[in-house]
């Protein structure tokens, strides 16, 4: 390995610089990767115009968290990961032995550690997730498809705890590339799906995968549910993590449905619904943040078994020189997620 290399580093809101630094050297069960491709993420816009993120430490500090890439080098008990393999990292990974942990409530885990540094020449992946959240790639998976691991793990666990059925009626309401998976996921479970959100050009790829029908919320989406339906859908996933959106969401369901809260709003924000309508029209609300490590490997399955539309939800590649176009072309809504290769001009 060289000794330095080019890393975005983010100093505070708006601020983010490309700079030469040092290579890292591998920790006791860590593992060093050359990045392969990196992917951006709204989460990593978000963070990047606030400046901050619970789980990102002192700035500056390393940035992007959905990578996969090649092992270059192993720490000391590693046995299990060797120098050549590619491999697809989560961003996180539980302890297993805390009280959320026992009960198998892993995105709650006192101790989940995080992984940063995505967008760089080469990452080291903490010694947690090489234990349980470290995959190999196969040969016919592309970089940037395996990096879809992260948020699609998240998206299938939004899907478990919406307890769907075959013939399940759902409204997604979000069309960005975690919207997107939601309605594919429930459409590959045998769902009725529509999608809501107020960009053609998002409503135009929804059709591309094939939900049922889309819907612009600056419309009367009810009505158009209820003229589809007879009803409002069964299920409903907030998608944009806007509180506005969060109680659109607790009003298009049916009496009885299950609404699911997947789109995380600033901190420190807060929602109002309708008591009489939760209470008796007995409707579910629940928040879903994360993923747990079984779904990592269902989602590397999924991207495998090439049941997953990665076409429609990478919408470009970028070098690293130019991360902050890919974050103005996100912003803009001019694509999904970008694919970030750290090793052209």
């Amino acid at each position: 390995m060289p000794e330095r290399m080019l890393a975005a580093r983010l100093y505070g809101p708006g601020d983010l610089r490309l700079e030469e630094i040092l290579v890292p050297e591998p920790g006791p069960g860590e593992v060093i990767l050359r990045v392969e491709r990196a992917l951006t993420c709204g989460t990593d816009v978000k963070i990047f115009r606030r400046g901050r993120h619970p789980a990102l430490g002192p700035l500056p500090s390393l940035f992007g968290h959905e990578v996969a890439g090649e092992i270059v080098a192993v720490g000391e008990g590693v046995w299990n990961f060797r120098p050549g393999m590619r491999v697809v990292a989560a961003n996180s990974a539980p302890c297993g032995a805390c009280r959320f942990c026992d009960r198998g409530e892993f995105s709650l885990c006192l101790n989940l550690t995080f992984f940063f540094g995505a967008f760089a020449q080469y990452a080291r992946i903490p010694a947690p997730i090489v234990r349980v959240n470290l995959y190999p790639i196969p040969d016919h998976l592309s970089g940037a498809a395996a990096a879809l691991v992260e948020p699609l793990a998240c998206a299938l666990r939004g899907i478990e705890a919406a307890e769907m059925e075959p013939g399940s009626t759902v409204l997604v309401m979000g069309g960005g590339a975690l919207g997107l998976m939601l309605a594919h996921l429930a459409k590959s479970r045998g769902a009725w799906v529509a999608l809501s959100d107020p960009h053609p050009e998002r409503r135009e790829t929804a059709r591309a995968i094939g939900v049922d029908l889309t819907l612009d919320p600056r419309e009367d989406i009810h009505a158009a549910l209820q003229q589809a339906l007879g009803e409002l859908p069964d299920i409903v996933f907030e998608a944009v993590g806007r509180v506005e959106v969060w109680e659109a969401a607790a009003d298009a369901v049916r009496p009885g449905g299950r609404v699911i809260l997947f789109g995380g709003c600033p901190i420190g924000t807060r929602a109002a619904f309708d008591t009489a309508r939760l209470h008796y029209q007995e409707l579910t609300l629940r928040g879903v943040f994360h993923h747990h490590p079984r779904f990592v490997g269902a989602a590397l399955n999924l991207l495998a078994a090439g049941r997953i539309p990665v076409e429609h939800l990478i919408s470009g590649e970028f070098p690293l020189l130019r991360l902050l176009e890919a974050f103005e072309r996100m912003e803009r809504r001019e694509g999904f997620k970008f694919a970030i290769n750290p090793w052209v001009d």
